[in-house]
């Protein structure tokens, strides 16, 4: 398979996962309407599971585009997109830092502290 033919199928693989990323985008829409009514509890349930899969399938969309690219013989590096998403998870991590705990002072009847 030459260059162009491979980047050509990352390019494809690229449009899958664009595709499915609107159907998730809307999969979550309904699924937070749904969410807040308890009659549709059960809907909202099925809508979540139906996104779960759709990000599956973009997950797996984006990552068979970076082995192509990989294999295309292009002269760029291109990490492995695990260890993209891992990398960022991380440094999101960092940054948030550790959280502030709550404080509360507690207090007697009658307003004596001890």
């Amino acid at each position: 398979m030459t260059e162009k033919e491979t980047l050509q199928r990352a390019a494809d693989e690229a449009r899958k996962a664009a595709r499915a990323a609107r159907e998730l985008a809307g999969l979550l829409d309904d699924y937070a309407k749904y969410l807040t009514q308890p009659s549709w509890r059960e809907r909202a349930d099925d809508l979540h599971f139906s996104a779960m899969s759709k990000l599956r399938v973009v997950n797996d969309g984006l990552a068979a585009c970076s082995k192509l690219v990989a294999e295309s013989g292009d002269d760029l590096p291109v990490q492995p997109f695990e260890q993209t998403v891992k990398k960022k998870i991380t440094a999101q991590q960092e940054v948030a830092g550790e959280p502030k705990k709550p404080t509360a002072r507690v207090v007697r009847k009658g307003g004596r502290n001890e």
